[in-house]
């Protein structure tokens, strides 16, 4: 079974072109890694501060491994000053396609 998680981001006001420019950073280097299956920033369509990762695993191991990728660590150093809250939701897959 694969590993979902939504991550919810809100950016302070005014920084929501610097925190999609960092986001959209780490894409690329992101789809390279061994087990990402799905890897997809979204933004809500009524709050244009609110970007949404959408992200499937092929396991927890290898998710963790992501999250500590220099790609993402660096990232992390620079997104605290760049929003106002931030949520992780792990999921357990039940049904369907990719997340």
């Amino acid at each position: 079974m694969t590993t979902p998680v939504v991550a919810i981001f809100v950016a302070k006001a005014g920084s929501e072109q610097k925190l999609e420019e960092l986001f959209r950073g780490v894409i690329a280097e992101t789809h390279k890694e061994e087990g990402c299956t799905t890897y997809q920033l979204n933004r809500d369509a009524q709050n244009p501060r609110r970007f949404i990762w959408t992200e499937e695993w092929t396991s927890q191991a290898l998710l963790d491994k992501h999250l500590t990728a220099p790609h993402i660590t660096e990232l992390f150093a620079q997104v605290p000053a760049l929003v106002e809250s931030s949520e992780v939701v792990p999921l357990v897959k039940l049904a369907g396609g990719a997340a």
